[in-house]
């Protein structure tokens, strides 16, 4: 099989920002929530941080999770859309020199981007313009290059445009009819909480493997504990990763529920956390390792990823991962 992820979302520029706190109230938005947000509100956004340092890097969740898995030494390809400008030309070429297949394709609008406020605390607010984005279509989903991978990724961003709802269903259909598993990520309690239901019928109808944090497991089963969230999660799909934060994480495999001690670090930005915990998960999954290393593996990547700013590692990945890689037990 030429790929053992096969990721469909959208390609999006983050363009992150260290800020206090009192900059996110004075531009009117939460910790740790996600806006969509058009133009106007974006081109606002990047005024009122015209004094600030704005580091720009390829992004998008989906994206930085199939770049973490080919660092580690895994085979991934990736569609979405992007602008014909100069952001979208840069997304595809490091995206494809970092060893992901590009499916992406271009339309007319503006390449995608996401103005990521960091707080002292590492919290990270995202303002995302989806800009091309949202104009993926079914007809865009190559179905042969799915029919050969090992697993597909989605993400509930996805929900967030009929026409991205209708590329994603389309994918669904075909990997749940080659025999393909599927693995999704809830993205974040505000995309939860606006597709519950919708959410709730894909894990129960075509996903394999979900991820979700403590927040998002709580929002889409209504429980009042994380245990009763994995309980019910379980019911609806066979493996189940739930993220803690500094706390750990839990993870399940039919009736194998294991529990995942955190590693120890001082958290600069949460950015690209989950993303980098699916990475590390996935490419163990698709490489034979136990529950309980995919697990590990997972919360070591995702403890890498906090201690700097921006979504990914950088530099040779399977060294920084060693501690778990070289550690199979």
């Amino acid at each position: 099989m030429p790929f053992d992820v096969f990721g469909i979302e959208n390609p999006l520029v983050d363009l992150l920002a260290q800020v206090p706190d009192e900059f996110l109230q004075q531009v009117g938005v939460e910790k740790n929530a996600m806006y969509l947000v058009d133009m106007d509100r974006h081109q606002s956004l990047l005024k009122a941080l015209a004094d600030t340092e704005v580091h720009a890097e390829p992004g998008g969740s989906c994206a930085n999770t199939l770049l973490g898995i080919s660092q580690l030494g895994g085979k991934t390809a990736f569609c979405g859309k992007v602008g014909p400008d100069d952001y979208g030309r840069v997304y595809i070429n490091k995206l494809e020199e970092a060893g992901v297949t590009s499916y992406i394709q271009t339309n007319g609008q503006l390449t995608g981007s996401t103005v990521i406020l960091i707080a002292p605390d590492a919290a990270r607010t995202m303002n995302t313009f989806l800009g091309a984005c949202q104009e993926l279509h079914a007809d865009d989903v190559p179905l042969d290059a799915l029919a050969e991978s090992k697993k597909l990724y989605i993400t509930g961003y996805l929900w967030d445009t009929p026409e991205q709802q209708g590329a994603a269903t389309k994918a669904l259909e075909a990997a749940e009819k080659a025999g393909i598993p599927i693995a999704m990520s809830l993205s974040d309690a505000f995309c939860v909480n606006r597709h519950r239901d919708d959410f709730i019928a894909i894990l129960k109808k075509y996903v394999t493997q979900v991820f979700a944090n403590q927040e998002e497991a709580l929002a889409i089963t209504g429980a009042e504990t994380t245990h009763e969230a994995m309980k019910a999660l379980r019911e609806w799909c066979p493996r189940v990763a739930i993220t803690l934060g500094a706390a750990g994480a839990l993870v399940a495999n039919e009736e194998e529920v294991i529990y995942i001690d955190p590693y120890k670090v001082e958290a600069v930005d949460s950015t690209g956390a989950g993303d980098a915990f699916a990475a590390g998960y996935l490419y163990g999954r698709t490489n034979g390792a136990s529950l309980f290393q995919c697990g590990r593996l997972g919360s070591l990547f995702a403890a890498k990823v906090v201690s700097k700013v921006g979504p990914r590692l950088e530099g040779d990945v399977r060294s920084i991962l060693a501690p778990v890689l070289d550690n199979p037990r």
